[in-house]
């Protein structure tokens, strides 16, 4: 915990409360209530900065700012997002654009939101910096651990809101920011697979099925093919990183959703096949899966997408062919790792052993055509 007051000792030449107090922090060390105070147009006495989420994200710094204030109305706590310090996870959040993508989230698209986001107090493009809403006491799930069955329940009940809120939505178009599924930055995953295979193979190859990891091997090669063959299908506004990490769930039962960076106009499909991949226990997916994808198509009627543009056997197919792009994108994920993160490397893993079982059990290579042995 970091504690620093707003106003030095009369005659202090102290360099805690030189020139940087007033500048966008870089780092959480560097959040001070002088800089607080003047972006949030309040009298801030002093901050005690928290860092939290440790490991449970790749490419950022995120701490909860408790607030002592003069003003009434002041929230007790904020929370700050940096960017990452990590040069893995800076070099792929660079590429991926991924601190300008949720700046203009809040921007552009936050004002027109049906589900619940945490408000952006604070949204500044450069350096990057977003002071959001607490949502405290809302409570985040746990990726680690998975779902309840309650909260993918409810976590589908929101994806499905979202998606039909903007399914096809005249506003997505105007958005030259985000990217599409035309977007050369998605072609990019050839690259950082060649990186880093090599070095997943080395951590996973022994304990992983080898037909899975040859369908990973022969797919890399055929995604542009395989995007350009989606093109046509009707979009959303997708989430990208769709986890139990990122989604608060309430006592009123509303679920929020944190982190945009990873926003983009596609199929809905892939924020579901994320979901239902990583955040569910293989027994918990194994019961339930059929059942959840059918509460989410169902959703999505229920909220206006007509019954005929996606349909249970759409979404089934996307979900098979998504899961051997998702266990593909490990082999790049692996560089934006800090192997000194114990909460970091446990959640990887957990994710690439949960979608690799989806991708043995389910057959999910037989849905892009290859082989049953890989």
């Amino acid at each position: 915990m970091i504690r620093v007051s707003a106003m030095p000792p009369h005659g202090s030449t102290s360099d805690v409360y030189g020139p940087a107090m007033g500048a966008v922090p870089r780092t959480l060390a560097e959040i001070n209530a002088v800089w607080l105070s003047d972006q949030l147009e309040l009298s801030i006495t002093a901050v005690e900065v928290d860092e939290i989420g440790v490991g449970e994200g790749f490419m950022g710094q995120l701490a909860r700012v408790r607030l002592e204030s003069l003003d009434a109305g002041a929230p007790a706590s904020v929370i700050v997002k940096l960017p990452t310090s990590d040069p893995g996870g800076l070099f792929i959040g660079e590429m991926m654009r991924v601190w300008e993508r949720e700046h203009c989230f809040y921007r552009d698209v936050a004002p027109h939101m049906e589900i619940r986001i945490p408000a952006a107090l604070v949204n500044l493009a450069d350096p990057p910096c977003l002071v959001l809403e607490d949502l405290a006491p809302a409570v985040v799930g746990d990726h680690v651990a998975g779902a309840t069955l309650s909260q993918a329940e409810r976590s589908m009940d929101a994806l499905a809101l979202h998606h039909a809120t903007w399914f096809e939505h005249p506003l997505l178009p105007t958005l030259d920011w985000m990217p599409g599924l035309d977007d050369p930055s998605i072609l990019t995953l050839r690259d950082t697979f060649a990186m880093g295979w090599p070095l997943f193979l080395e951590r996973f190859a022994d304990e992983l099925p080898e037909r899975c990891l040859r369908w990973c091997e022969r797919f890399v090669e055929s995604i542009p093919a395989w995007i350009e063959s989606h093109y046509d299908e009707p979009v959303t506004l997708t989430h990208g990183d769709f986890r139990l990490d990122n989604l608060f769930f309430a006592d009123d039962g509303s679920v929020a959703v944190i982190d945009w960076q990873l926003s983009m106009r596609a199929p809905g499909q892939a924020d579901f096949v994320y979901f239902c991949a990583n955040n569910l226990t293989v027994d918990m997916r194994r019961a339930h899966e059929d059942d959840l994808l059918a509460r989410y198509v169902a959703g999505l009627h229920a909220h206006g997408v007509p019954s005929d543009a996606v349909t249970v056997d759409s979404v089934r197919q996307g979900y098979l062919e998504g899961l051997v792009f998702y266990a593909v994108s490990f082999g790049a994920s692996l560089l934006t790792i800090d192997p000194a993160n114990p909460r970091g490397g446990a959640l990887f893993e957990t994710l690439v052993r949960r979608t690799f079982a989806a991708v043995e059990d389910l057959d999910a290579g037989l849905a892009l055509g290859f082989d049953t042995d890989g």
